[in-house]
């Protein structure tokens, strides 16, 4: 048999090297958060069933954070509140994302990093846009610098978490009336 007509006989080792070369590929470019930084998307966090009667006051998050760990550890709080029932956790990296989300999605809770580091605006542009249209709409400001939290409570932010998910865990539990733990 000629070299040329064995490299064809295995076309399923071709493949799969194929296949695998793929895989590595994708897994380099979703895996590696250090090398893509999404400007924003949604988690879909699922708890246990709700007792009958009962409801879930904040059914959608926005959470509002250009740094990828805060926001993480952000998302744990908020997942560990939420033992029951469904909600929406829109994450917004950047201001464009933030309008996004707001403009599309009906939701129920803001929370907000003054700082963006991005020239589109900064959290205190955001909480001014989004008191404006929508007053009733708790924001609970979340920055690392006290004036920058004073800024975000001047414009119409309720409470200050200054970074602490602890804070955010507090103020769940005070608010959600159905303290979404059965």
């Amino acid at each position: 048999m000629s070299r040329s007509r064995q490299k064809y006989r295995k076309p399923s080792e071709r493949a799969a090297g194929f296949i695998l070369s793929i895989f590595d590929w994708i897994k380099d470019i979703v895996g590696s958060p250090s090398n893509v930084i999404p400007r924003g998307h949604v988690i879909k966090h699922q708890g246990r069933e709700l007792d009958p009667g009962r409801t879930l006051r904040y059914k959608a998050i926005l959470l509002v954070e250009d740094d990828p760990a805060t926001a993480g550890n952000f998302i744990g709080a908020i997942r560990k509140h939420y033992t029951c029932g469904s909600i929406m956790i829109y994450v917004a990296h950047a201001f464009d994302a933030a309008v996004n989300f707001f403009d599309n999605e009906d939701v129920d809770l803001v929370i907000m990093d003054a700082d963006l580091d991005d020239e589109d605006g900064d959290g205190a542009e955001l909480v001014r846009k989004f008191n404006t249209r929508r007053p009733e709409l708790p924001i609970l400001a979340n920055s690392s610098s006290r004036i920058s939290n004073r800024k975000l409570t001047g414009y119409g932010a309720v409470k200050i978490l200054g970074k602490d998910p602890r804070k955010l865990e507090d103020w769940l539990i005070q608010h959600d009336p159905a303290e979404a733990r059965n």
